[in-house]
């Protein structure tokens, strides 16, 4: 669950989880990871959202 809250966070899908967190400088792994997501589609950042959404759900369990 933390590595899917750490990739939430870098790309800013679930801001809310970051509140109350101090900020860090990100890797270089995590820069590479936002630089990407950034180059996605609109609908390509919607499904990604979708994803993470569903390994929030499944991992609770």
């Amino acid at each position: 669950m933390t590595k899917i809250q750490g990739i939430a966070e870098i790309l800013g899908i679930f801001p809310n989880l970051t509140h109350g967190r101090r900020s860090r400088r990100l890797s270089l792994e995590e820069l590479k990871l936002v630089e990407r997501y950034r180059e996605l589609s609109e609908s390509d950042r919607i499904a990604m959202r979708y994803l993470v959404d569903a390994m929030r759900s499944v991992s609770r369990f």
